[in-house]
């Protein structure tokens, strides 16, 4: 992984400047990371992002994803951001349709980004994981959206999200939104290899990137 600057006109002429050297261009530097394999970040920030997210389940097999939420307005957001960075949201089978349909409300979503509703305690999730587990071969990556409620436990959800990781050869993405109030939660998932994001278009975004820098 390496920062490049220089990306802008601006900044080719300050690194010239800097450096005392003409400045190489910008897409030779990209297409040469490409081909060794190097993923490119724009700030300091997003190579911390990349690699905390390699160094959890390595580089993710493909772009097919899962979407878990109890809150529908970041599910929506999620759609929109799988969108705008390349991620592929499955379709859910008839098959994992029916083993929802027969424990989670009759208002969930119906669809991929799976939004559980916000009464969801860990154990709701927990049932939904099993399910994703035993249909892996569906999904590449599994993003895991939460946001604090009276009835949900950051603690036990991320060791639901742990337990979700070890019984999967799959990327598990956290996002615990929350704070300080999920803290504990996400000390859990960083102890685990696990990554969090605390932005959900972060988590698209560093995802997207990766697959791509892959392609």
């Amino acid at each position: 992984m390496a920062v490049k600057s220089g990306s802008s006109e601006k900044g080719r002429k300050a690194a010239s400047s800097h450096t005392g050297s003409l400045a190489g261009s910008y897409e030779v530097y990209m297409a040469a990371f490409k081909q060794a394999g190097i993923i490119s970040a724009h700030s300091l920030k997003e190579a911390f992002q990349i690699a905390e997210l390699l160094a959890s389940e390595g580089y993710p097999k493909g772009n097919r994803s899962a979407v878990i939420s109890n809150a529908g307005g970041f599910a929506v957001l999620s759609s929109d951001y799988a969108e705008e960075y390349g991620i592929e949201l499955i379709e859910l089978s008839e098959v994992i349709l029916d083993e929802l349909n027969s424990f989670l409300p009759e208002d969930w979503s119906h669809e991929n980004p799976m939004d559980l509703i916000g009464d969801a305690g860990a154990d709701r999730y927990a049932r939904v994981f099993d399910i994703m587990t035993r249909n892996q071969d569906k999904w590449d990556i599994a993003f895991i959206i939460s946001v604090p409620t009276a009835v949900l436990d950051p603690d036990h959800l991320a060791k639901e999200i742990v337990r979700f990781s070890k019984n999967t050869h799959k990327m598990i993405v956290g996002c615990m939104l929350g704070g300080e109030s999920v803290r504990s939660g996400v000390r859990i998932l960083r102890d685990a290899h696990i990554p969090n994001f605390s932005e959900i278009e972060d988590a698209f975004k560093i995802v997207g990137k990766t697959i791509r820098s892959l392609g």
